[in-house]
């Protein structure tokens, strides 16, 4: 079957929905995939009745981190169902929705292929269980960032366009899981998941990086404006834990292609510019170029 293939050149950043209403599981109940317990179907009937036009919207940013609008969110989860469906002949099983989201968004979305183009078995069998975001925060989990960080990289090579790569820690996040406890400790990530959403433009790229530690991928931005953003990010987190929690930020930034050509050393230059932040004080942010800087006048 063919479908108009749906471009992502006006998808939009939108607010964290809730955990327990829209997850992976649910994503999987509508696609047919297992059914819902008894005690559940009313309430997905319920969720599916007040969401309205915009369910499908949800469903989609449950698959792939990303918001679409109404117009474009319902074909392109119809899509995403074909899409599983002709995978399932070609691989002798049914990969699943959450694969077949994957797939599609890589190989027919992103490169606006119109013919199906089949992920191979072996990648296949690995990416059986990932889910694309990160179940606390609903950012981008870690692999999925880097996958994006490379499609990004790729393109900035082919347009000769610049890119830069935030990462950031929490400041001593240790002693809030300490002083207030684990829970306390995931609503504080859940937190400043959604300050990052709200802060960063829509066409940034934002993802859990592992533990505390989060990560951003500007297109199209320069040191000076990638400097800025992490500034602009820094200073909006300590003013919003000013109150029941103490909480900064100290931010790596990086920039190709001058910090770093590839994506392993792109990411590299950045940490090294995080840890600097942090030996000098924390709360700060610290550019990859000034840190080389440094070693050079050092050497």
């Amino acid at each position: 079957m063919k479908h108009e293939i749906v471009t992502h050149s006006t998808f939009e950043v939108v607010e964290q929905l809730e955990e327990e209403q829209i997850d992976l599981k649910v994503v999987r109940w509508v696609a047919g995939e297992g059914e819902p317990p008894a005690g559940q179907r009313q309430w997905l009937e319920q969720l599916r009745s007040e969401r309205g036009a915009g369910f499908c919207s949800d469903l989609i940013f449950a698959l792939l981190g990303r918001r679409y609008p109404q117009s474009e969110a319902d074909s392109m989860w119809e899509q995403i169902v074909s899409h599983r469906d002709e995978l399932t002949p070609a691989l002798g099983r049914n990969p699943g929705i959450v694969v077949a989201a994957l797939d599609w968004q890589t190989n027919i979305l992103d490169n606006k292929a119109p013919e199906l183009s089949l992920i191979e078995s072996g990648k296949l069998e690995n990416m059986l269980e990932r889910a694309v975001v990160d179940g606390l925060t609903g950012l981008y989990d870690h692999d999925t960032l880097f996958k994006l960080l490379e499609k990004e990289i790729e393109r900035a090579r082919r347009y000769s366009e610049m890119i830069s790569f935030l990462l950031l820690d929490l400041d001593d996040f240790k002693q809030i899981n300490d002083v207030f406890g684990h829970q306390k400790g995931d609503e504080v990530l859940a937190k400043v998941a959604d300050i990052i959403r709200e802060t960063l433009r829509t066409m940034d790229i934002a993802g859990r990086y592992g533990g505390e530690e989060f990560a951003a991928i500007l297109p199209e931005t320069d040191v000076a404006a990638a400097a800025q953003s992490a500034e602009r990010l820094r200073k909006v987190i300590e003013e919003q834990f000013r109150q029941d929690i103490w909480l900064t930020i100290s931010v790596g930034v990086a920039c190709f292609p001058g910090d770093g050509d590839e994506v392993g050393v792109l990411v590299k230059t950045a940490d090294e510019a995080l840890y600097q932040a942090k030996a000098e004080g924390k709360n700060r942010v610290v550019l990859a170029r000034d840190t080389m800087a440094g070693k050079a006048e050092n050497d």
